[in-house]
């Protein structure tokens, strides 16, 4: 990923579009399963050819019109999926918002590390952090569909139990990777809209629904 690009990019859009919103993000999960490579097709629309693993931090941004909201303005954390990196990346979980957790579809053993994922950025994020969760490399399977070792439903299924949004992706050949961004920072404005409309109305404190979860889910993180 190259900064000055990103830079570049971030610069062009801010002085054509006045954005209403600025949410951090992190995208997450084991080292190789394409991180890096869905920002890339996302903020800048092309998949890097040579991808470099992520040493530590590097971050992009990007302005979009959600369809609710007004234009939000995504900062998105790129972090190492290599353990030896665990205590720096977890230290850039602070003030985010939301979380993409990524797996390889063809990698089940990058499926199975989702759980410890979830748990670090619940413990380190925002209260009430949502989250997504993404199955990458779909387009390995239009060659060999016998590459995949996970199956939709299970991760599906896995999603739909810790309240997170659910896509697979190809940052390859693009499919789902804006649904599966701008889905996120849509869902994040609603959650804090509705909140703050309560609030305001009732003068009372409201939980989401994912700090509730939060509260039953506390055994996540301390196993």
């Amino acid at each position: 990923m190259s900064k000055n690009e990103i830079t570049k990019t971030e610069e062009d859009i801010d002085v054509e579009i006045h954005y209403d919103h600025l949410y951090k993000i992190v995208i997450i999960g084991d080292s190789g399963v394409g991180k890096t490579s869905l920002i890339s097709k996302y903020v800048k629309g092309i998949f890097p050819t040579s991808p470099l693993p992520t040493i530590a931090i590097e971050f992009a941004t990007k302005i979009i019109q959600i369809k609710e909201g007004g234009y939000i303005k995504a900062q998105i954390w790129d972090t190492a999926g290599q353990e030896r990196y665990k205590s720096i990346t977890s230290h850039h979980y602070k003030k985010a918002i939301g979380g993409l957790i990524v797996y390889d579809i063809t990698r089940r053993t990058t499926y199975d590390h989702v759980y410890q994922w979830l748990c670090d950025l619940k413990e380190n994020a925002d209260k009430g952090v949502i989250s997504t969760l993404i199955g990458n490399k779909k387009d390995l399977l239009e060659r060999n569909n016998r590459k995949r070792e996970v199956t939709y439903n299970e991760a599906s299924d896995l999603a739909k139990k810790y309240n997170m949004l659910f896509y697979e992706t190809s940052a390859y050949g693009g499919e789902n990777v804006i649904d599966a961004f701008e889905d996120l920072l849509q869902r994040i404005y609603t959650e804090r809209r509705k909140i703050s409309n309560i609030q305001k109305n009732y003068g009372i404190s409201l939980k989401t629904n994912i700090e509730k979860n939060d509260e039953k889910d506390s055994f996540c993180c301390g196993s």
